[in-house]
C-alpha cells in the first residue's frame, strides 16, 4: 500500500514525526565550547553560529520536499505555520554561509580573518515588505500561517503592510504585535484580525511595548490614532489569551484600553501583564471580572525595566474588596498578582483551584482587616510585650500568614502533583508561609537592637522582590532568612516595621 494512500490525518502525523526527528538530529549550531572541559584534558574551542528556530524547522522539512509533489506541498505549508518578522538594524554584517552546513564540523565565521561577509546596508523594512508580497501572491502559503510575530515595526508607516499581511493570513490563531498597532489599525482591520463568530477566530493576542527613539516620538505621523476600540464591531469575545509585555511612554496601553477590551472579552483563559507600569489594578480588575468564570491564568507583575521595582498598583475606584473578587474565580489556577491591599480573606476560600507557585505582591493591608484586628485588640486586651505589641497591622499580618498556611495544607491534601506554594511580597520582605520563613535585609535592625535581634538567621538565596541574587543593585543589602516567629518578635520589639 502506498503511503500516500493513508488518510491525510495519519500521513500528516507521520510526516510531523519525521520533521521532529530531523530537527532533533539535524544541524543545531550554537556558539561556545564544543564539549565540556574534562579534568586533565585541554578543551578544544570550536566556534559555532546559532540560527533562528524557524530556519532550523525549514531545514528539517527540506528532505521531504524532494520526495513527491504531495509531500512538497505539505512540507512548505507546514514550515510556514510559525512566521517571525523582525526589523533589521540596517547595518548588519552578512556572512556567506554554505547551504550544506552539515558537512562542516564548525563555522569559523567569528574569526575576523576568515569572514567572507561584508558590511552592506539593507533596508530594515525589507522583511516586512517581502512577507507582504509573498503572502499576497501565494494565498495557500498565507492561509497556512497559524502564529505570527511582528516585532520592531512600531511606526505608522508600517501599519499598512501589517494590515495587508493580516488580511492575507486567514488562518491565524495567535499573533504578537507592536503596541502602537492598537492605535494604527482601523476598526475594519481589527474585525478581520479577530474574526469573532467565525469557525477559526483569533485566540491569542500579544502586545510588545518598547521605548521609541526621539525622532519617532516627534514624528507627527506616528501620533495617528484611529480609536478602533471604540467601534462596536471590534469584538474580543473569541480571545482565549491576552498578553501585554514591556513599557513605553509613547501612546502606552492604559486602563481605558482594557476597559474597552473587557466590554467584549468575556471568555479569556489567560491574562498576562508584565513590566507594564501604565496600567493600574482597575484595568486588570476589569479583565478579571469580564472573564471571571473562564480565567485560568492571571499574571500581573508591573515591574519596571530593571526588573526589581514594582510600581504601586493603584487603588480600586469603587472601593470593592479585591481579595473576595480573586477568590471567586472558579477556574483560576495560576496566580501572580500585584494588589494595592491584601488580607487573610485572600486565602480563606479553600475551594479555590490554585496550584504551583502563587505570588502575591501588596503595598498595604486591607482596611477591613485592620479594623477587624483593632476590634479584636479592644475586646481582648493583652499585656504589651513591646512598644508595638498592640499594633493592628501585626495582628492582621499574623492572621494572613496563618490563613495562607491553612490554604496550602487544604489544597495539597486534595492533589498529589503540582502542590501549591505561596510567596507573599510585602513591606520589602518575602514571606514563605509553607516554610514559616521570612527573607529580607535585617542588618539595620540587628544594629539598632545591639545584636539582640534576630537571634538566629541564615543566608537567603533570594534577592530584592524575589529575584535570585542582587544583579549589581548596589543600594540593596544581602538578604537573610529568619523564622516567621522570630520576625513577629521583631515587630513586637519595634526592631522592624511593616506598612499598615
Amino acid at each position: 500500500m502506498n503511503i500516500n494512500s493513508f488518510p491525510p490525518e495519519i500521513l500528516s502525523q507521520i510526516l510531523n514525526h519525521a520533521v521532529a526527528y530531523n530537527l532533533r538530529d539535524g544541524v543545531s549550531f550554537t556558539f561556545g565550547l564544543s564539549q565540556a572541559p574534562q579534568p586533565g584534558r585541554r578543551a578544544r574551542l570550536e566556534r559555532y553560529v546559532r540560527g533562528p528556530n524557524h530556519l532550523r524547522a525549514w531545514d528539517a522539512a527540506s528532505p521531504l520536499r524532494h520526495v513527491c509533489s504531495l509531500w512538497h506541498e505539505w512540507a512548505v505549508t507546514n514550515s510556514v505555520k510559525d512566521v517571525y518578522v523582525r526589523k533589521r538594524q540596517g547595518s548588519e554584517r552578512w556572512a556567506e554561509l554554505s547551504h550544506n552546513r552539515a558537512a562542516y564540523g564548525s563555522y569559523e565565521l567569528m574569526d575576523q580573518s576568515k569572514l567572507t561577509g561584508c558590511y552592506v546596508y539593507r533596508d530594515p523594512f525589507t522583511p516586512l515588505q517581502q512577507t507582504k508580497g509573498l503572502f499576497e501572491s501565494h494565498a495557500m502559503l498565507a492561509s497556512s500561517v497559524q502564529r505570527l510575530w511582528i516585532h520592531g515595526f512600531n511606526g505608522f508607516e508600517n501599519s499598512t503592510d501589517v494590515a495587508n499581511i493580516v488580511r492575507a493570513c486567514s488562518g491565524l490563531v495567535a499573533i504578537s504585535l507592536p503596541w502602537t498597532l492598537l492605535r494604527y489599525l482601523t476598526a475594519s482591520d481589527w474585525v478581520r484580525l479577530l474574526r469573532h463568530g467565525s469557525d477559526n477566530p483569533l485566540v491569542s493576542l500579544e502586545f510588545l511595548s518598547v521605548d521609541l527613539q526621539e525622532a519617532q516620538t516627534n514624528d507627527p505621523q506616528n501620533r495617528a490614532n484611529f480609536r478602533a476600540l471604540q467601534d462596536s464591531r471590534v469584538n474580543f469575545g473569541s480571545l482565549k489569551r491576552l498578553k501585554l509585555f514591556g513599557d513605553s511612554t509613547f501612546m502606552p496601553i492604559t486602563d481605558d484600553d482594557l476597559f474597552a477590551i473587557s466590554a467584549t472579552a468575556s471568555g479569556l483563559e489567560e491574562f498576562h501583564m508584565t513590566c507594564t507600569s501604565s496600567i493600574t489594578i482597575n484595568g486588570v480588575m476589569s479583565i478579571l471580572k469580564a472573564s471571571q468564570s473562564t480565567l485560568r491564568v492571571l499574571e500581573h507583575a508591573p515591574r519596571s525595566q530593571d526588573g526589581f521595582d514594582h510600581p504601586h498598583p493603584g487603588s480600586l475606584a469603587d472601593g470593592e474588596h479585591i481579595c473576595e473578587v480573586l477568590t471567586s474565580c472558579p477556574n483560576l489556577r495560576d496566580l501572580s498578582i500585584s494588589v494595592p491591599t491584601m488580607c487573610a480573606d485572600l486565602f480563606s476560600n479553600e475551594n479555590v483551584r490554585w496550584k504551583g507557585e502563587c505570588q502575591v505582591r501588596a503595598a498595604h493591608l486591607c482596611p477591613e482587616a485592620l479594623s477587624h484586628a483593632k476590634r479584636q485588640l479592644q475586646q481582648k486586651p493583652t499585656k504589651p510585650r513591646g512598644k508595638s505589641s498592640r499594633d493592628p497591622s501585626q495582628l492582621a499580618l499574623a492572621s494572613l500568614l496563618v490563613q495562607s498556611r491553612n490554604l496550602i495544607n487544604a489544597c495539597n491534601r486534595l492533589r498529589d502533583h503540582d502542590p501549591l506554594s505561596i510567596e507573599i511580597f510585602f513591606s520589602d520582605y518575602i514571606f514563605e508561609p509553607h516554610a514559616r520563613s521570612v527573607h529580607g535585609y535585617f542588618e539595620p535592625a540587628e544594629t539598632v537592637s545591639h545584636g539582640l535581634w534576630p537571634q538566629l538567621k541564615a543566608p537567603s538565596g533570594k534577592g530584592p522582590y524575589g529575584s535570585t541574587g542582587l544583579y549589581g543593585k548596589g543600594e540593596e543589602g544581602v538578604y537573610d532568612r529568619i523564622d516567621e516567629e522570630e520576625f513577629l518578635k521583631g515587630l513586637e520589639g519595634d526592631w522592624i516595621r511593616i506598612n499598615d
